[in-house]
């Protein structure tokens, strides 16, 4: 075991600094708050916005949690529509811009995320209060968006599924009585068309069933050309759906259902090779992001879907209680080919099916000095994952290691939740909280592997990895083997405690501080990459996360300016982390492990103004580091020669992230409003992997976008040209190096971000 514990405390020094300094900050804003009060009245000020995080309609000025919101004129002004978009515009929140399909993203909140698609996410991502449990088909579109907020920390004690991270909820427009027709056109760069409608209104008088409908149909060509197929790939082909019925039966009770389905046939990702043409060394080339030579057809069929009934009852006053029933689904089979040239070095084959079951009851008590929130989570998941891989190993191309699993995965989870907030005076509330979580999982995997063997196009063995051993039965010389197994886990149950503590101070109406203590449980399992007999027959342990937080809200100037920051320190316990190791050592492993202890620490400030008339001004700024403080885990063979995460960064967690935008309604003597509205994103040099491996770094990077539209007075109408990445900026979001026994030639490829994309829109209300 290798270790750097003894000098944790030093760690922690940023945390207790920021502290003292938001002490001093108090006094100091709170003296200068009484000659804010004289500013001129008349000038704009930045929108105060209400969020329910804490599962209560309250200021996000008195939220006492770190979290970003976006409403719905910030979502339109700057094109968000899916959790992609929310890169580099929520400080502490990192989701790459490429990933191996469109409706497949990975997250990761203060470091502490996944580089994986296939386990249950550190960062849980809710649709209007529904847990998705995996990121699989997880990137929604929706034309109704209200509000998006993004919760960094633990938030087991508000929230049906645990999440030790953080939380992104997206939440959508409730039908209304009123009858409404929205369309929206989009019409852009590589024939993108993006068509949008949303018809709600009354079906019964008096609210006692109002329905909204929405569909989406979005396509686009692909931005990225394949040599050897002679076509464009990377496109898109997305079509979506979406209802909600609400009804207000009484004055007291509310009952709320709602049902989507997303069809997504985009073509899985293509990868860029680094050495051009085809992965060839020596040829003095310069890399072309938008050219691959994989000569994979386009394969993919995913679907998801789901629906939820929501019942809420105002017992009096004071009390109202909640039920939340929710089934979700995802299926489909995918084909990547994770190298971009010709030669069949890093393949998979997925074919997943996926259901979960939910039921959530809760109870919110509001009275004068005492809140609380009480709840009971059931969480069913049933997964079925049949995937097989093939991997290069050898000097010359088409011969390595073929791994070929079979698995089911069945979870069951009991949870109860709390959290009290009790005001003890004007100024001070206390805050306590807790959550118990009992998880519980069963796992069958059956394997073959196959080393030294022929690796064949996916159209020679049909797509179906039950054909690929009978079909090639024998590998390609007596130093070929072969293994297999059915391993049936011993079930196993995993159960933690969870507790949270904070005190918030109200210094005064516009001066907000919190400081908070809270934990986050991520619960052990089966790995469903594992292609081993001990992978299979061992589980991962839990994950403990310990979260320190200091934190201040701020309105000032006449609440000219809103100012918050956050200072935080996360301690982590048998970190999970997954290792794996290249064909060029011989058999591959792939595997999820507990790493030891770690910690991450830094700090996040957000800004927002409106200094002129027409004018909104934001912005911010995080700052990240990282430390693997002990390692009590074996590692994989592997390219960069690691044998420790011991003076590793993790991945996905830059340094730097710094966001600002402006949008400004011009002066113009015309009935509506013309605005103009830039944003930029920066983000330091960040790692795509576990071992830190230089080749496939992500460089810093800075990406501006603009918009320039027009709304009519009654603000029926919008239309306008939206430019993202203005300066064509071309990063490798991913990759993967292996250079030897990799084929003739090394595997070097990387997954860059789509180039810039110009757009015309015209959305309407009728």
């Amino acid at each position: 075991m290798i270790s750097t514990d003894t000098d944790r405390s030093t760690a922690r020094r940023p945390l207790l600094k920021g502290g003292v300094a938001l002490l001093a900050l108090c006094a100091t804003i709170q003296a200068a708050q009484a000659s804010d009060a004289a500013a001129d009245a008349s000038a704009d000020t930045t929108a105060e916005i209400f969020v329910t995080a804490s599962r209560r309609e309250e200021s996000i000025q008195k939220t006492p949690i770190a979290v970003t919101a976006i409403g719905a004129d910030g979502i339109q002004q700057q094109g968000i529509s899916t959790f992609r978009d929310l890169s580099g515009r929520v400080p502490g929140l990192l989701a790459p811009k490429r990933s191996t399909a469109y409706t497949t993203q990975t997250y990761s909140i203060r470091g502490i995320g996944e580089i994986d698609t296939y386990p249950e996410p550190s960062v849980a991502v809710y649709v209007d209060d529904v847990y998705l449990a995996r990121t699989v088909g997880s990137l929604y579109d929706t034309p109704d968006l209200e509000r998006v907020e993004v919760l960094r920390g633990p938030q087991g004690t508000l929230y049906g599924r645990n999440s030790s991270a953080g939380a992104i909820r997206f939440i959508t427009k409730d039908p209304t009585a009123e009858h409404n027709l929205y369309v929206s056109a989009t019409y852009g760069s590589f024939d993108n068309l993006d068509l949008k409608a949303r018809v709600t209104g009354a079906i019964l008088p008096d609210d006692k069933l109002n329905a909204a409908f929405s569909i989406i149909r979005h396509t686009r060509d692909g931005w990225q050309y394949s040599v050897p197929l002679n076509r464009d790939v990377n496109d898109l082909d997305l079509t979506i759906l979406r209802g909600k019925l609400k009804s207000q039966l009484t004055h007291r009770l509310t009952v709320t259902l709602s049902g989507d389905a997303m069809f997504d046939r985009s073509s899985q990702s293509y990868y860029t090779p680094v050495n051009q043409p085809d992965g060839q060394t020596g040829t003095g080339r310069k890399t072309d992001p938008d050219l691959t030579w994989s000569d994979t057809l386009p394969y993919n069929a995913t679907n998801a879907y789901g629906g939820s009934l929501t019942l809420q009852y105002e017992i009096d006053d004071h009390l109202v209680a909640k039920s939340m029933t929710a089934y979700r689904g995802i299926d489909g089979p995918i084909y990547y080919d994770n190298d971009g040239v010709t030669a069949i070095k890093s393949d998979s084959h997925a074919s997943f099916r996926q259901w979960q079951k939910t039921q959530e009851f809760n109870l919110n008590g509001e009275f004068d000095r005492l809140n609380f929130v009480l709840g009971l989570y059931y969480f069913q998941e049933w997964f079925h994952n049949h995937r097989l891989s093939q991997s290069a190993g050898a000097t010359v191309d088409n011969i390595g290691t073929v791994t070929h699993t079979n698995n089911w995965l069945r979870t069951t989870s009991y949870s109860a939740y709390g959290q009290l907030n009790y005001k003890a005076t004007d100024a001070l509330t206390l805050t306590i909280g807790g959550r118990w979580t009992t998880d519980r999982r069963k796992f069958r995997n059956i394997g073959q592997q196959g080393t030294r063997w022929g690796l064949h196009d996916p159209q020679e063995w049909g797509y179906d990895p039950d054909a690929f051993f009978r079909l090639y039965p024998t590998g390609t010389s007596a130093s070929s083997s072969f293994t297999s197994f059915d391993v049936t886990a011993k079930p196993k149950s995993f159960s933690s405690f969870t507790p949270k503590f904070g005190l918030q101070v109200e210094w005064s109406p516009q001066i907000f501080q919190y400081l908070s203590w809270s934990q986050g449980f991520k619960s052990g399992g089966y790995d469903l990459r594992t292609n081993t007999v001990a992978g299979s027959q061992t589980p991962y342990k839990p994950q403990l996360l310990t979260t320190y937080e200091i934190g201040l809200k701020t309105r000032l100037f006449g609440d000219l300016l809103t100012a918050n920051l956050a200072v935080f320190y996360n301690d982590i316990k048998d970190f999970q982390v997954r290792a794996t190791s290249t064909a060029a050592q011989g058999i591959v492993t792939n595997q999820l492990i507990n790493a030891g202890k770690a910690a991450s620490w830094g700090g996040e400030l957000e800004l927002a103004t409106s200094p002129a008339e027409g004018l909104n001004l934001s912005s911010s700024i995080s700052y990240l580091k990282t430390r693997y403080r002990t390692f009590t885990a074996t590692l994989p063979p592997n390219v960069a020669g690691r044998t420790t995460l011991v003076g590793l960064e993790f991945p996905l967690s830059p340094k730097w992230q710094v966001a600002g935008s402006a949008n400004y309604r011009l002066p113009l003597a015309a009935d509506g409003a013309w605005r103009i509205g830039v944003d930029a994103q920066y983000e330091s040099r960040r790692f795509v992997d576990l071992y830190n491996t230089a080749q496939t770094a992500v460089p810093g990077q800075t990406f501006v976008n603009g918009t320039i539209n027009y709304t009519t007075q009654d603000e029926s109408l919008t239309t306008g040209i939206k430019v993202s990445n203005i300066f064509d900026l071309r990063r490798g979001q991913a990759g993967g190096y292996s250079p030897t026994n990799a084929g003739l030639y090394p595997t070097y490829y990387r997954a860059y971000n789509e180039p810039r994309m110009i757009n015309v829109f015209i959305n309407k209300n009728f």
